[in-house]
């Protein structure tokens, strides 16, 4: 019969590693609690880290057994192997303690199983009797990229258990033992500003900001969004404690926004409603970006919002502004930048009408156009589009036009898309005028125009849509 060789001989009870959260798992329930930052490294290959002691497996006995027997607990790691060397103390018996624990086979730094021998204390252990395993520190050795599984065996031989063949245990089950998150928090809580189009679009309307709604010609500051920066609540370290911002990151890591600042001005990160700046910056004409410094220890949220202050001087670009976060990893982390996304948007107001069949059939003698017509006391730029069907597209026309004040402007459909692709002849017109909504009218009108006689017929007008209110 094949030799083991004790590694302890002795009862050795073993206490939890106090003060952290550390991850358990229950095979009973598939219940895990703890789950690790994926950012840090917890292999053995510098500069990683192992994970603390303490991370504990707990399951029913799975077989019951006479007072003063021996009975056999492999434990086995997929995805880690231990950091320290496992010990007898490392199983107690939720319910009776054994008489006796110890480590025969296995459980040395490197390996990733290892086998307990356990004698039933005088008065026997039923097979619902729960044992809770404290492990050693730990090693991941799947890179982080999934869950590191426990699995639990009991053998009645330490025979089967050193071969551990399925058809010879008492009892398996298994679960994840240690899970892996992101550890690192940057949220982006979007905002619409609207520039308007009475200031000429060198300041913004109503309402922009969240505090006081100041009168429009007064409204210097627009709130672009707002963002929180910090760690996720429940995510550990490698002292399976929650994780800090200075596990993951270190200094010179920064929130980033990029969007066209040339109104002049300033932008800052504030309080929610940008009544208090923090670290504002001076813009100038040609700025599109600027970075702010944040806090790279503690667990706190860092939540502010990115408020824009112009002069007044400048009309303001519409554009989407955006954030990210531009991280120096902490030693011994693979923490990486978060990439941009839309923080928030500017618009322009003014006013949008759509014609929602237009056509551009027939010889030159048929006519299809727009007429946009204007109360508005200053002269207002035409943008002109095609909304095409599916697979269809418009040859470039002329797109851009001046409507006078307090007057109307005609313009022909084919102008702006003067032929379409796949010997189509229909489509919608979109035109986008920087004045006021309650200033403009439109209407979209077809009809045969006789060149001999000058007769006009077959006319026919419908009114040009505004999205949102038809």
């Amino acid at each position: 019969m094949k030799k083991f060789v004790f590694k302890a001989t002795a009862l050795a009870i073993g206490a939890l590693v106090g003060g952290g959260a550390f991850a358990s798992v229950n095979l009973d329930t598939a219940v895990t609690t703890g789950t690790f930052a994926k950012e840090l490294n917890y292999s053995s290959v510098a500069p990683g880290v192992a994970i603390a002691a303490g991370q504990t497996i707990t399951t029913k006995l799975g077989f019951g057994v006479s007072g003063g027997q021996d009975r056999y607990i492999r434990v086995d790691l997929g995805g880690a192997k231990l950091a320290a060397a496992a010990a007898g103390g490392d199983v107690v018996n939720g319910t009776l303690a054994f008489a006796n624990s110890i480590v025969v086979q296995g459980g040395a730094i490197g390996d990733g199983y290892v086998i307990y021998q356990v004698t039933a204390a005088p008065a026997g252990h039923a097979q619902s009797d729960a044992v809770t395993i404290t492990l050693p520190a730990l090693h991941v050795t799947n890179g982080n990229a999934a869950n590191v599984v426990a699995t639990y065996s009991l053998y009645e031989t330490a025979v089967a258990a050193v071969a551990n063949a399925t058809s010879t245990w008492l009892y398996r089950n298994f679960g994840d033992l240690l899970k892996f998150a992101t550890g690192i928090k940057f949220t982006l809580t979007t905002n619409n500003t609207t520039a308007s189009v009475e200031q000429s679009f060198k300041k913004f309307t109503a309402g922009t900001t969240t505090g006081a709604t100041p009168a429009t010609a007064d409204v210097l500051t627009a709130r672009i969004g707002s963002f929180t920066y910090g760690v996720v609540t429940g995510v550990l370290n490698t002292a399976g404690t929650q994780v800090q911002l200075e596990d993951l990151v270190q200094a010179t890591t920064k929130v980033t926004f990029v969007g066209d600042f040339g109104a002049a001005g300033s932008l800052s990160t504030s309080t929610d409603d940008c009544a208090t700046n923090f670290t504002a910056q001076t813009l100038n004409a040609g700025k599109t970006t600027a970075s702010f410094t944040l806090p790279v220890t503690g667990q706190a949220d860092t939540t502010r919002a990115l408020c824009y202050v112009v002069t007044g001087n400048t009309a303001v670009t519409a554009q989407s502004v955006t954030a990210m976060l531009d991280v120096t990893a902490a030693t011994a982390a693979t923490t990486a930048d978060i990439a941009a996304a839309t923080i928030g948007t500017i618009d322009r107001d003014g006013t949008e009408l759509q014609a929602p069949f237009a056509s551009i059939y027939g010889p030159t003698t048929n006519g299809n156009r727009a007429v946009l017509t204007s109360q508005h006391s200053a002269d207002a730029s035409v943008v002109a589009s095609a909304i095409t069907e599916d697979g269809v597209t418009c040859t470039a026309g002329t797109t851009d036009f001046m409507l006078k004040a307090g007057k109307q402007l005609f313009i022909d459909a084919k102008t702006v898309c003067p032929s379409l692709s796949a010997a189509k002849t229909r489509f919608a017109l979109k035109f986008i005028i920087a004045a006021p909504n309650n200033k403009i009218s439109g209407v979209y009108n077809s009809y045969t125009y006789d060149p001999t006689t000058g007769v006009v017929t077959d006319t026919s007008s419908y009114p040009l849509l505004r999205p949102g209110t038809n």
